[in-house]
């Protein structure tokens, strides 16, 4: 069955509140496919053969100072998408969002997602409200996501790489990916990954520049004596979102094929673009074995879709 992992969906009602709450709105309404109605982007996925997409809300997480409003908005969240889901019988399943920083309120809202309406994992930002995700406050939140085996899918919030990269509007295209990077790197070196080894990463866009650079990291880490994050990354997953079979290559001879799961990033990838993500895979060279995979089953057993 093919799962696209990464895929988003912002309610117009969340969007309302969220810029009530004085949040950024703004990929909610310039995605290229952000016209697209869910009823439509049932027939693109058919046109590729994609058979459920896991809707998250990307950037626009709510990581509101105000505790209130944090709690309020991750509800409506998601109870938007419960709504889909049963709305669509399965072709949209769905990635809570959670009330961080705030610890327990987001303990709460992950038991009411994930046991309540039926998420199959927790959305989480490539860091939190200007927090690091290995940050001692939030060990409690990923004790408990450890103990479920929880699927924790990231996404970069658009915080850039400097003044340099924001003068020409590169937050996304270019910093997006450095955003994957230095979370997986923190993940792997500060011992996270070690302390809640049954949370289950995916970190989008084939790992930033994790596979071009990772005999640099462990290189590096070996001469001050730490451990290699090499080994860390092999028991994450990534997605695919990126269209460039050299870099589908370069992924899959870091990470194994078997880490490697469909992602478009739809609306922010749509048309002609929308297609390459799936054919960009079939057009490779990597073995077929390997392509029915990434392709048709390595998300459906990562998010336990079989069960359903």
């Amino acid at each position: 069955m093919r799962v696209d992992v990464h895929a988003h969906h912002y309610p117009q009602e969340y969007v309302s509140l969220r810029a009530g709450f004085g949040g950024d709105v703004g990929a909610a309404h310039q995605a290229p496919g952000a016209g697209v109605t869910l009823d439509q982007r049932l027939e693109l996925m058919d046109r590729i053969g994609i058979r459920v997409q896991v809707l998250s809300i990307g950037a626009q997480h709510p990581y509101f100072a105000d505790r209130s409003q944090a709690i309020q908005a991750a509800k409506l969240a998601n109870d938007a998408y419960a709504d889909i889901r049963h709305r669509y019988g399965g072709r949209y399943e769905a990635f809570a969002a959670v009330p961080l920083p705030h610890v327990d309120a987001a303990l709460a809202e992950a038991e009411r997602a994930l046991d309540t309406l039926g998420m199959v994992g927790v959305n989480l930002g490539c860091s939190i409200a200007g927090q690091a995700l290995d940050d001692r406050a939030f060990d409690p939140f990923f004790a408990e996501l450890n103990r479920r085996k929880t699927v924790v899918f990231l996404h970069p919030i658009g915080m850039g790489c400097g003044p340099l990269v924001e003068q020409l509007g590169l937050n996304f295209p270019a910093g997006a990916p450095f955003e994957d990077t230095v979370a997986a790197l923190r993940l792997a070196m500060t011992g996270l990954t070690v302390r809640h080894p049954d949370v289950r990463f995916i970190v989008p866009h084939l790992g930033g520049t994790l596979p071009f650079l990772v005999q640099r990291f462990d290189d590096s880490l070996a001469s001050r004596g730490q451990d290699k994050p090499a080994e860390q990354f092999k028991r994450m997953w990534f997605d695919t979102c990126n269209n460039h079979i050299p870099s589908l290559r370069c992924s899959r001879d870091t990470f194994g094929a078997s880490q490697l799961v469909l992602g478009t990033d739809f609306p922010h990838v749509a048309g002609e673009r929308f297609d390459r993500c799936v054919s960009y895979i079939e057009d490779s060279d990597l073995p077929p074995d390997e392509k029915t995979a990434i392709l048709d089953h390595n998300a459906q057993a990562l998010l336990g879709l079989r069960d359903r």
